[in-house]
């Protein structure tokens, strides 16, 4: 019993140990992937910064592009809402729009998240697979949670949309208005939060224009 005890023990503070390492270097790569770029972030320096070996590192993650897919995702699920929470809250639909709407306009317009997607622009046309992960982790992954949502909003008699995945996307290319724009190149005035949340309202407001009522306008997914 003792001997099973001690095992126990000693598999806990190796998953433990695994994990601070893993951790390490996925904030290791984080911080050099923003400031450095993909290009100029090689394994060795992520390694380094993580006071771990690179064959650590490579046990950890397959490989650069792994790591550069785990960070766009971590940085996305730092704040996003989950279905079941916003479907758990029995609010009104425009208020579970709104809601949804403020998490992810304050994530698309982040410190890490702009340094990641201008980071992708500059890198795009010499690393089109850097930008296809990144959609997929990132902005692929906002429009099918969005999607799922709506269709709890269908269920449960909000809406009669036949495409959701296309009534979310624009609802997040509603959300990005130019206020996005305006952050990706780093123009001023930065939008404070009164006026984040002013457009988030109207933004919801279009939204239900488009697609509440008795006849819904039809839209369809063409990607």
């Amino acid at each position: 019993m003792k001997k099973k005890i001690q095992t126990t023990i000693k598999k806990v503070a190796r998953r433990s140990r695994d994990e601070m390492k893993h951790e390490a270097i996925l904030k290791a790569a984080t911080r050099l992937f923003l400031k450095n770029g993909y290009t100029n972030t090689s394994m060795d320096a992520i390694a380094d910064m993580a006071r771990v070996t690179k064959q650590t590192v490579y046990s950890h993650y397959n490989n650069k592009d792994a790591l550069f897919t785990k960070m766009v995702t971590s940085l996305c699920e730092r704040q996003e809402p989950t279905v079941a929470t916003l479907e758990a809250s029995g609010q009104d639909a425009e208020t579970l729009l709104y809601k949804i709407g403020i998490v992810f306009l304050d994530m698309m317009t982040s410190k890490d998240v702009l340094a990641a997607t201008r980071l992708v622009i500059a890198e795009a046309n010499q690393h089109p697979k850097l930008a296809e992960l990144y959609y997929e982790a990132g902005t692929h992954k906002l429009i099918e949670m969005l999607s799922q949502f709506l269709e709890l909003l269908n269920k449960r008699g909000d809406f009669s949309i036949k495409d959701t995945g296309s009534a979310a996307s624009y609802y997040l290319a509603i959300l990005k208005g130019r206020f996005y724009l305006r952050m990706i190149l780093a123009l001023k005035p930065v939008p404070d939060k009164e006026d984040k949340e002013f457009h988030v309202r109207e933004s919801v407001q279009i939204f239900m224009r488009m697609y509440a009522g008795a006849t819904p306008l039809e839209t369809k997914s063409i990607f």
